[in-house]
């Protein structure tokens, strides 16, 4: 009698001791499956902003002429009959993303029980397209005897816009708060039905 009540305390001990263990095996287990998953979409692009500039091409003006050449030609130029005109856009492209080589199995904690799932992710990344802005020509008119728009015009007008956008975006510290926000509530938003389409109820952060 004393015998099988010692067998069954020992029993009883043993499990007490073992099922946290296996239970948090199973957890671990989980997290870094969920982890192996995430880990396969790598760079997950959240939100895009386009940041664009209108830039235009034309004979000087007299009363933008600065030296005294400039000004001579601008007296030349507006005695000539005809047109010359062209007009051009450029589009910068700023990206918004999180970078999921850089989570972490601590990052991720999943409850098999609940089927709950927290997950803390990568802070948003911003950065420009990789691809080079390219100058779009909205407008091209030259007519009588003023001179084609030449790819020197047309290069040094691209650096100069290319310029101004990377002042406005250094000026204005809006346009990237803006992107970053946009792009947590689009994270969230698609990582919650990730997770809920693997049947789990989701907690999303980022840091």
């Amino acid at each position: 009698m004393n015998s099988s009540m010692n067998i069954r305390f020992l029993i009883f001990g043993l499990l007490s001791i073992l099922l946290p263990s296996i239970t948090a095996c199973k957890k671990e287990e989980s997290s870094i499956d969920v982890y192996s998953q995430l880990q396969t979409v790598s760079r997950l692009e959240l939100a895009r902003m386009t940041i664009g500039k209108v830039g235009m091409i034309a004979d000087p003006e007299y009363k933008d002429a600065g030296s005294f050449e400039a000004k001579a030609e601008a007296l030349f130029n507006s005695v000539k009959i005809g047109t010359r005109l062209g007009v051009y856009s450029y589009d910068t492209y700023v990206i918004a993303y999180v970078d999921l080589g850089k989570l972490s199995p601590d990052d991720i904690e999943i409850d098999q029980e609940n089927r709950t799932a927290r997950i803390s992710l990568p802070p948003i990344e911003i950065k420009t397209d990789g691809r080079e802005p390219q100058l779009h020509e909205e407008h091209y008119r030259v007519t009588g005897l003023r001179s084609s728009i030449t790819p020197a015009e047309r290069a040094a007008l691209k650096s100069q816009m290319a310029k101004e956008v990377k002042r406005d975006m250094a000026k204005n510290n809006n346009i990237e708060t803006l992107l970053r926000e946009a792009a947590e509530a689009k994270g969230k938003a698609w990582f919650t039905e990730l997770l809920e389409n693997w049947g789990y109820a989701a907690e999303i952060s980022f840091k």
